[in-house]
């Protein structure tokens, strides 16, 4: 999981009606092509070096490529600020791609083979401390081909490369390679090649306006406001006493505005998986045996249907069904209570008097913590320890941000989300099953520390192989070892439910959702292509 780029809140509010920070959308005629949406979280950058807009469906700064596809299947990655699709050489090393021509940035600038070469390296370059620098880990070089063509050079094969090109692109007169990105100017004044431009960002509020000069003609939708309100019953309340057009709820808050007259629930699926790290140097969790037994312990279908109000499904490893060929239906672990006891007694963790099981001394207890801010993920953390105390293991619940969450992560679990680029398997997976990481890349990257040869392998060989086939086998293995040997607790993927008004479908044609990456905010659902809108 990537930590998202947000400012995490601190505490969780209590329900109120007023929503501090918030300004109730106008209902002035004026602005009658204008969508005003309340988000639990702004972004603290708009510079897609940094990661904003990273997955393809960029309002200001647009990628190479773009996603294309069904609500509830793997989309296809389509170009867009490429001509056409890459050609790959014959060993898979090489991807040309052959530029449109005729693109210009919002500031009139040309759109050129220089700007998606300043953009990657500059992403690549320690120094600018990018936190995308980790998808390019396999880029060797980019460079300039020919008058309208990018040249990709990789240092080993790897299909899912073309997940990189979902990056926005900016200008390369802006981009100072060797600056963090924390200093550039993109931060508060983007400039991309999108259908919007920024009007105004502050703490409390992001407002985007039309490009007037947008290639395909300035979008029908002329305004885009977001408002700040980060605490899930704050937004309850306010959606329901405003005409703000939409917010992103969890889902048993989402289910209260169903039935409302002038209303529309929205659920989208996704990719996003909620569940908890095992941390490797607890005497409890450590033990291949427990973390089998704890996977077998959970009901998982009790928990969606509760916690998630049926809006998801349950989790058994990384990958979910909407993969297609590469997710394998075997793979899962059965509700075993039996079993999952049997295990721990073999792993001669014995039931004390208080009911709590020990072992040499030590309790089987953990701490489990969550993002404050998060009430599903509170929520999940509360289920899951009522789940585990029927099995003699006491978790004990306690928020903590990700900052306080980091140097923790080797004793102490957390409740995890990711997904965060999930349009390819090998993304999905790599980071949090293969042993280089967490070395490799941040904390919440294979959390658990897991380490296994064989794992490692099919990983490989599922990230360097160009055959479909030999790929789907080593991604179909891949999901037989974990089950063997898992590193976590996953628990289940989440869908994503908002709450629109449902007179939007009056004023204008609407596009449809996509499979959603692990996301915290109104940059998806019914608005993620709303650049794409028309007037009826």
């Amino acid at each position: 999981m990537r930590q998202p780029i947000s400012r995490a809140t601190a505490i969780l509010l209590p329900i109120v009606i007023v929503c501090s920070g918030c300004q109730v959308a106008s209902t002035d005629a004026s602005v009658d092509s204008s969508v005003n949406l309340l988000t639990p979280a702004l972004p603290s950058t708009l510079n897609p070096l940094a990661g904003f807009d990273n997955n393809g469906i960029g309002k200001i700064n647009e990628s190479l490529f773009t996603l294309q596809g069904e609500p509830d299947a793997l989309p296809g990655i389509m170009p867009l600020l490429a001509q056409d699709e890459p050609s790959i050489s014959a060993d898979g090393l090489i991807w040309d791609i052959t530029l449109r021509e005729g693109i210009e940035f919002s500031d009139g600038t040309p759109f050129d083979p220089a700007d998606v070469v300043a953009s990657y390296r500059a992403i690549k370059e320690p120094r600018t401390a990018s936190p995308l620098a980790g998808t390019l880990e396999n880029l060797a070089t980019v460079e300039a081909h020919g008058p309208d063509g990018v040249r990709f050079i990789l240092h080993e094969p790897q299909v899912s490369f073309k997940t990189s090109l979902l990056i926005g692109i900016a200008p390369s007169e802006k981009i100072q390679e060797r600056t963090p990105v924390s200093e550039s100017s993109l931060n508060r004044e983007p400039i991309g090649t999108g259908p919007y431009v920024l009007e105004s960002f502050d703490s409390s509020s992001l407002v985007l306006s039309a490009n007037e000069n947008y290639r395909d003609g300035a979008p029908a939708v002329r305004k885009v406001s977001y408002t700040e309100s980060a605490d899930d019953n704050t937004r309850t309340q306010v959606m329901a006493g405003s005409d703000y057009t939409g917010t992103v709820l969890p889902a048993r808050l989402a289910a209260g505005f169903a039935q409302r007259e002038g209303l529309e629930v929205v659920t989208a699926t996704s990719a996003d998986w909620r569940g908890i790290s095992l941390p490797s140097d607890h005497p409890l969790t450590k033990d291949p045996k427990v973390r089998l037994a704890l996977n077998l312990a959970i009901d998982r279908d009790e928990i969606v249907a509760g916690v998630l109000a049926g809006a998801g499904r349950p989790a058994y490893t990384f990958i979910p069904p909407e993969y297609g060929k590469y997710y394998n239906s075997q793979a899962v672990f059965e509700h075993d209570p039996m079993r999952a006891q049997q295990l721990l007694d073999e792993a001669e963790w014995t039931v004390a008097a208080d009911g709590v099981r020990s072992k040499n001394g030590e309790r089987a207890e953990f701490t489990l913590l969550y993002n404050p801010g998060d009430t599903l993920r509170r929520d999940l953390s509360l289920a899951l320890a009522a789940q585990l105390e029927a099995y003699g293991i006491k978790v004990i619940v306690k928020p903590a941000t990700f900052d306080q969450a980091e140097p923790r992560v080797g004793k102490d679990a957390i409740m995890l989300g990711g997904g965060d680029t999930p349009y390819d398997v090998d993304t999905q997976l790599y980071k949090m099953l293969h042993s280089s990481y967490p070395d490799a890349g941040a904390y919440y990257d294979n959390p658990s520390h897991y380490s296994n040869k064989l794992m490692d392998q099919a990983l490989h060989t599922g990230r360097t192989s160009t055959d479909p086939k030999t790929r789907a086998s080593a991604y179909q293995k891949v999901q037989e070892l974990y089950i063997e040997d898992p590193s976590m607790l996953l628990i289940a993927f989440v869908d994503h439910s908002y709450v629109q008004r449902s007179n939007v479908h009056q004023r204008w044609n609407t596009t449809g959702t996509l499979l959603e990456p692990h996301e915290h905010g109104t940059a998806w659902g019914p608005w993620a292509q709303i650049g794409q809108w028309t007037n009826k």
